[in-house]
């Protein structure tokens, strides 16, 4: 198809000249417009839609995305001219040995289907090799009033029918898949799959489903993409270098690498495979001399040309050569070091190659018989063919003349020269589209300069309020880290304490308030963080160091009892004794740990305070008599004071 009238930009719609080719039966429709267009072809379901340039369906790529959602998914719409770097119609169709009017849209037409029909050109890609599928509703519940819910669960129930319909039979078909439900009411809301395959290959059909519903759709790639119609093989150049592990390189005529390997035994059929894979073998090159067997087995394979040094590359110039490309190991080095050695030899003839080939003629065909030995001339008169018309002409009745010696010589000239006048206007033609693009590319640069030149003072202000935003910003989010971490904190001694009070409560063990140290920081960060208050019981793990002062924190929050991990201070414990706080040590009442937790049996610590009720008892009878006997003793010494006063009286 060639667009016949308007423009994609336009308000009104443009037409299209459609040339049908089926087989050998073929169709013309020199005016339809775009909408019957898209009927015919959704009827139809042709195999490729062809054209010089997809934009002539769509300027937009929103609007050819959505138009290509409208078409069969089998069919391929392909741009002739090529996709990243299009090619002129006129130049391909010279190459492939036709001839038409570029001012008549039917026969471009008919040159696009044809182009198409021989395999040149690129497939638009707009879409993933992925395929999204939504089941949801067909209808939303509303408000409703009493029997709003026996309704909701009613459509829920058949979203999620068709949802397993669905994924039934996208597990029958054998695809790769993965979904996503949201539950709902007696069922669900909507279910979405995205399966691992283009959506020509998922036989589901789209539609409703009495209160369900299902759209299939290709995931849309961020950027359109081209892919060839018919991968050509081209030239390679090929560096090979044999031995137990086999090095293989691949450069296209233009220097690029194509592809690059190296493997241990590798076989010549393998090489061979391998490189038969990768392109038509042009030259096949060694970095070594003489020329091992196996490089010259693989020449006379593909009748290639042998390209040899004529002596041992040196190490320091085969890294040179290859440092370019990136190696693994020496094998890969060796083989991009002869097959860069052998373009770096041909290089200057290509480049004289791409200079004097016609637009008619494919450069790399000529490269490959100069290389073979051709001069560049030759090799283009060897190549030189007539263009072939899209319509058979009538034969002519041949008429027998005697020519004079000279004519046929100059009849050939004056086709040549008429080829070649051919050949420059054509470029001329292309050269003043170029230059109209470029012309109005400039007017557009230079509106936009003139937009940007009063948008300058305005950006300029706006600049230094967005920095001070930034900064603010900056200081709101930190605050918000804080917090956040603050807050993640809080909620993972929520979920401990709540896990303590189920455990507390299910199995009737007391909890121990841990505290890792015996110090006043450990204490005020185990109070901070558990809420040490009183009647507590509180687990210190390392019951060293620590003052008076440290003991009164926990004196003075009256918990009920301390239990210690390791010795403590005789005196701070006398301390904790004199203020009535029990201390027990981990050997007399077992701490045993649930989900990093420590809890006590209650039987345990009823015990183990009887206990020490009685050494207090003890302690106390000791204290008294002490203090009796002190007492006594105090007496008796006043009594002899008193005495000694009397007998030096007397």
């Amino acid at each position: 198809m060639d667009i016949a009238s308007g423009s994609p930009n336009s308000r009104r719609p443009p037409s299209y000249a459609l040339f049908i080719l089926d087989g050998d039966s073929t169709a013309t429709y020199p005016m339809i417009s775009r909408h019957k267009l898209i009927r015919m072809i959704r009827e139809r379901q042709p195999d490729m839609v062809a054209m010089d340039n997809v934009h002539e369906l769509a300027s937009e790529k929103a609007e050819l995305v959505q138009m290509l959602r409208r078409l069969p998914a089998s069919t391929r719409l392909v741009q002739v001219t090529g996709g990243d770097k299009p090619e002129a119609l006129t130049r391909l169709a010279r190459w492939n040995g036709i001839s038409f009017n570029r001012l008549n849209p039917l026969e471009e037409a008919e040159v696009c289907a044809r182009l198409a029909a021989r395999g040149v050109g690129a497939v638009l890609s707009a879409f993933e090799d992925r395929t999204w599928i939504k089941v949801s509703r067909r209808r939303s519940p509303g408000r409703g009033g009493w029997s709003q819910n026996r309704y909701s669960r009613k459509i829920h129930g058949a979203v999620k029918g068709l949802a397993r319909e669905v994924e039934k039979q996208l597990r029958e078909s054998g695809l790769d898949f993965t979904s996503r439900a949201v539950e709902g009411l007696g069922g669900f809301t909507r279910a979405e799959f995205v399966v691992d395959s283009p959506r020509e290959n998922i036989h589901i059909n789209p539609g409703y489903y009495c209160d369900a519903q299902v759209r299939i759709a290709g995931i849309e790639r961020p950027k359109l993409q081209f892919k060839p119609l018919l991968q050509r093989r081209g030239y390679i150049i090929v560096g090979l270098d044999p031995g137990t592990t086999t090095g293989i390189a691949a450069l296209n005529l233009h220097g690029d690498l194509v592809d690059l390997v190296s493997a241990k035994e590798m076989s010549s059929s393998d090489v061979i495979e391998w490189i038969a894979a990768r392109g038509r073998p042009l030259i096949v090159a060694t970095d070594v001399f003489p020329t091992p067997g196996a490089v010259e087995k693989v020449k006379r394979s593909f009748n290639a040309v042998l390209y040899s040094p004529g002596m041992d590359v040196p190490a320091e110039e085969k890294i040179s050569l290859a440092k370019v490309f990136g190696y693994k190991n020496d094998h890969e080095r060796d083989a991009l070091a002869a097959s860069s050695s052998a373009f770096k030899k041909y290089k200057n003839k290509f480049m004289q190659v791409d200079k004097k080939v016609p637009t008619e003629i494919d450069p790399d065909e000529v490269k490959a018989l100069v290389v073979k030995g051709y001069s560049i001339e030759n090799a283009i008169s060897e190549l030189a063919e007539k263009p072939v018309p899209l319509e058979k002409e009538e034969p002519r009745a041949e008429v027998a003349e005697v020519e004079a010696p000279g004519v046929e010589a100059l009849r050939v000239q004056s086709q040549q020269l008429s080829e070649q006048i051919r050949t420059l206007r054509s470029y001329v033609d292309d050269l003043k589209a170029e230059l109209i693009e470029k012309d109005d590319a400039l007017a557009g640069t230079r509106a936009k300069m003139e937009r940007l030149k009063d948008k300058s003072s305005r950006e300029v202000k706006r600049d230094h309020e967005i920095k001070i935003r930034d900064k603010e910003i900056e200081r709101l989010r930190g605050i918000l880290r804080s917090e956040r971490k603050y807050i993640k904190k809080l909620k993972h001694d929520l979920g401990h304490k709540k896990k303590a009070e189920n455990i507390e409560e299910i199995k009737g063990f007391r909890r121990l308030k841990t505290v890792e140290a015996f110090s006043k920081e450990k204490i005020m960060a185990a109070s901070e963080r558990w809420g040490i208050e009183k009647g507590d019981m509180v687990l210190i793990a390392d019951a060293s160091g620590g003052g008076p002062n440290t003991a009164d924190l926990l004196i003075n929050r009256e918990i009920e009892a301390l239990i210690v991990g390791s010795e403590m201070s005789p005196a701070i414990l006398e301390h904790f004794n004199d203020r009535g706080l029990p201390v027990f040590s981990a050997n007399e009442v077992q701490i045993q740990r649930i989900d990093g937790i420590a809890f006590v049996n209650p039987d345990e610590v009823v015990a183990a305070r009887a206990r020490w009720a009685e050494r207090m008892k003890t302690r106390q009878a000791e204290a008294k008599a002490e203090w009796l006997e002190s007492m006594i003793q105090e007496y008796r010494v006043e009594r002899k004071k008193e005495e000694r006063k009397k007998l030096k009286q007397v």
